[in-house]
């Protein structure tokens, strides 16, 4: 019986973590809602340049509330798109971290 007490605790402490990262804090909310603003602004006009996966990498990451996802910029128009979220995001108080633009390293 206290074995089973026992793997309920431990499972208990490794979960919080986990519990902690799908329950944002009240400024990643703000974040989040401050930049998918900006991303509605960005991408009200031309879309010349911007693929259907740059779209859609970065519908996912609004979809999980700002906190999973990668977003690589491929072409010239991804990465000037990209570069003026940046500059909005950071004059709107956000660190550059908050953003989901990385490339994976080639294997």
């Amino acid at each position: 019986m206290e074995r089973i007490f026992a793997t309920i605790a431990v499972g208990m402490i490794l979960a919080q973590p986990a519990l902690a990262q799908a329950q944002p804090d009240g400024w990643t909310v703000e974040k989040c809602s401050r930049y998918s603003l900006a991303w509605a602004q960005m991408t009200s006009g031309d879309m010349t340049g911007i693929s259907a996966r740059f779209l859609d990498d970065h519908a996912d990451f609004l979809a999980s509330g700002c906190l999973q996802g990668q977003v690589c910029p491929v072409s010239k128009a991804e990465y000037q798109l990209a570069d003026t979220l940046a500059l909005m995001a950071v004059a709107e108080g956000m660190a550059g971290s908050f953003l989901p633009f990385s490339c994976a390293a080639p294997e």
